[in-house]
């Protein structure tokens, strides 16, 4: 019997499908891991091991994994292999916030930084048919401080297990004042193999009231709404649509964002 098929009927026959698993059930779940490896272009043992990533949960006897999956891919199960990690994280709706990475004087300084001594180029402008307007600004890491933010990002990515499988695509600011206008977007394809967004809040100061959150969204709804907090990390996958909201009238400052945008890359 094909493998595919037989690794199918032995979760279902588990009921699986009757199983709940994060925002799916857990049939759903590990066929979902096993078609992001499978796109990532991974090799067989390695997507089947995480076709059954989770068995453990229901199935103790080992021996009958192996004889249906083999043995290296039971022997990557049981050694919680990072690329199946990666890819068990990215079919859930992968938002991961860090609080407290800077102290005050970090915050201080990456606010002053951008604020008043970045070249902002403003876009969107005239008759620009581009629907987003905002300022925004490349780096090119000849500072010390666009430096230093560059090696934070890949020391937290590195904690995460995630950067090993990942090349750095794009990195730029963006800051929006009042009325400036924002665009429900996906930073990767949903049919594309993906990516991971780092996105750093650079003000110093910021009040509740002030709004300005960034909001996910699935299927048309909130799933999460996160407060621009000085200091802020936020690690998402890339292909969760977001927006950032418009902030109060009364706000004497420009919400400013830091983001680093990096593509699964998988040899």
């Amino acid at each position: 019997m094909n493998k595919y098929i037989e690794s199918i009927n032995f979760l279902i026959s588990k009921k699986t499908q009757n199983i709940p698993h994060g925002q799916d059930n857990l049939f759903q779940h590990s066929v979902n891991v096993y078609n992001k490896l499978r796109l990532w272009k991974c090799n067989e043992d390695i997507c089947f091991a995480g076709l059954f990533n989770s068995i453990y949960n229901i199935e103790k006897d080992k021996d009958v994994i192996r004889n249906i999956i083999g043995t290296k891919s039971e022997n990557l199960i049981k050694s919680n292999d990072k690329i199946i990690s990666l890819a068990d994280k990215l079919v859930k709706t992968y938002i991961e916030i860090i609080d407290g990475y800077f102290d005050n004087q970090d915050i201080l300084q990456n606010y002053i930084y951008f604020r008043d001594h970045v070249p902002w180029k403003f876009i969107g402008s005239g008759y620009n048919k581009f629907k987003w307007r905002n300022f925004k600004y490349e780096l090119n890491f000849k500072n010390k401080i666009e430096k230093y933010l560059k090696k934070h990002t890949q020391k937290i990515l590195k904690n995460l297990h995630m950067f090993d499988f990942l090349k750095l695509e794009r990195v730029y600011a963006s800051a929006n004042s009042y009325g400036t206008v924002h665009q429900s977007h996906r930073d990767y394809a949903l049919d594309s193999k993906g990516g991971i967004t780092v996105m750093y809040y650079l003000n110093n100061n910021w009040n509740l009231n002030y709004a300005g959150e960034t909001v996910f969204y699935n299927n048309e709804e909130i799933v999460k709404s996160i407060i621009p907090k000085p200091g802020r990390v936020i690690i998402f996958d890339g292909s969760i649509e977001h927006c950032a909201r418009d902030m109060r009238r009364d706000v004497n400052d420009l919400r400013m964002v830091l983001t680093f945008k990096y593509n699964i890359n998988i040899n």
